[in-house]
């Protein structure tokens, strides 16, 4: 096994590791916190999601990818691009800080002016570690980043939780976030070499931004529609409906979005190796695929199925609001992990152009989404969502097949045994919504899912376990293979 693949398979462990570790730390203090606290707390941190998230993309500027994708970057790179993050996270943070009042009148919200100047200190504290967990990407060395990633959430989880538990309120649910990058800034720093140079070259600038301000763009577009539902919703509705479908939402993304960046992470600076390969780079992509989807469609069926068991046991009887949002918000998820490597593939290539004209054509159609779906309410805008993502899916497919000679056509296909036989295990699953038990119900959907979905990948031949095994021996010493 060459050691690129080595590397890149040794990066997703560690990658998944860092993601599920954290996802799951933080999906555990949630319910604790979901069951402490009330929907309406939950509405009031959504709502500056949005601000947050067009912060940090303005911060990142897109430098973090040009720094990954230019090959030969050096300290003097790696120099400029952290004095610009800090710069910028101050700026921003001080935006925000101003602002404040202007956002609490625009939700109708007067608790949010405190809690929008506290808790948006962490774009300024966030810039400070960005170039050392760029670093430890460059060097594909994921381990070190699992490692300050996952003890940052434990820490923070375990403030959040004590905050709520002595009747903080919304305030446990800030100092949460903010421990996060509070802890993750300091653990970088302390597990890190790297220091910074006192130097910023224009030149290094000028080089990085012509590739990076495609993508703070594309990003920037891709983040304002990401979070317009948590706008839209806050402005239009209320603080506690806002807590229901964001609690949904965030229950959604602990599994496809920890795939997706699991998967982006290590690949997007293992194919960039290999970026003027066109027959390598179609071969990892295409089994990357095969394994996405061998894993995401049936994880996202079966979340559907047993969504009602699953919030009414988990976090209680007053999330039950969340339940239909959450069952629509995993049909959405099922292809986001495809289209969002399609797209990793035009960065790889170096079409930051391509990829930005691409994200202006897709938050067409997502704009057009909201305003239909708006007629039917929140579950409008969820079925708006399932629409745009199967779109994006196309038309991301589409010029990716172009540049690697990978159609959609040829993605349909190799996608399309999955697709098939996960349905035929949401059917076998569906069988539970008969049992009047809610703990029975749940277990039986959970085995028969699991037991019926591996029987059919193992009877239907699915490359992905194949190549899943290959992955595992790599991953465990081959001695223990040989007494297996």
């Amino acid at each position: 096994m060459s050691e690129l693949k080595s590397q890149t398979i040794k990066g997703v462990f560690w990658s998944f590791v860092e993601k599920f570790g954290s996802q799951l730390i933080l999906l555990i203090s949630q319910i604790f916190l979901a069951r402490l606290l009330e929907p309406r707390d939950f509405g009031l941190l959504g709502m500056l999601a949005i601000f947050i998230a067009v912060s940090q993309i303005f911060i990142d500027s897109g430098f973090d990818n040009a720094l990954i994708q230019k090959q030969d970057a050096n300290q003097t790179d790696f120099s400029t691009v952290f004095f610009l993050n800090i710069s910028l996270g101050v700026v921003f943070y001080l935006i925000l800080f101003f602002a404040a009042p202007l956002i609490a009148d625009f939700f109708r919200t007067p608790e949010l002016v405190d809690l929008t100047r506290v808790v948006c200190s962490i774009l300024a504290i966030n810039s400070f570690g960005l170039i050392q967990f760029v670093k430890f990407k460059i060097d594909m060395n994921f381990k070190a980043i699992a490692q300050v990633v996952v003890t940052a959430n434990i820490l923070s989880a375990i403030l959040g939780v004590v905050l709520a538990l002595l009747n903080f309120g919304v305030w446990a649910l800030a100092a949460q976030v903010m421990g996060i990058y509070v802890f993750r800034t300091i653990l970088f720093w302390l597990k890190s070499s790297w220091r910074p140079s006192f130097i910023f070259s224009i030149k290094s600038f000028k080089s990085l931004f012509n590739f990076g301000s495609k993508l703070l763009l594309s990003g920037l577009i891709s983040q304002i529609f990401e979070n317009m539902y948590l706008l839209v919703i806050g402005r239009m509705y209320s603080a506690t409906a806002l807590g229901f479908y964001d609690q949904a939402k965030k229950f959604q993304q602990v599994p496809v979005t920890t795939l997706a960046q699991v998967v982006g992470n290590v690949t997007y600076p293992a194919f960039s190796k290999i970026q003027d390969d066109n027959e390598k780079l179609r071969l990892g992509f295409r089994k990357l695929i095969k394994l996405l989807v061998f894993i995401n469609f049936p994880l996202m069926v079966g979340l559907a199925v047993i969504a009602e068991p699953l919030f009414l046991i988990v976090l209680g009887e007053k999330w039950m609001q969340s339940v239909p949002y959450f069952q629509l918000l995993c049909i959405a998820g099922m292809i986001y992990t495809v289209h969002s490597s399609n797209t990793n593939i035009l960065k790889v290539k170096g079409r930051s152009d391509l990829f930005l004209y691409l994200e202006i054509v897709k938050k067409i159609f997502v704009v057009l989404a909201i305003i239909i779906g708006l007629q039917w309410g929140i579950i409008g805008l969820v079925v708006g969502q399932i629409v745009t993502s199967f779109i994006s899916f196309f038309i991301n497919a589409f010029y990716t097949g172009k540049l690697i000679s990978y159609s959609t056509i040829n993605q349909l296909k190799d996608i399309s045994q999955t697709f098939l036989i996960t349905l035929v295990t949401a059917a076998v699953m569906s069988i539970g919504w008969l049992i009047q038990n809610h703990m029975l119900s749940f277990l039986f959907q959970i085995v028969s899912g699991i037991g019926t979905y591996l029987l059919l990948a193992y009877a239907t031949k699915q490359e992905a376990v194949s190549d899943g095994l290959l992955i595992l021996k790599e991953l465990i010493p081959l001695r223990k293979w040989k007494k297996v």
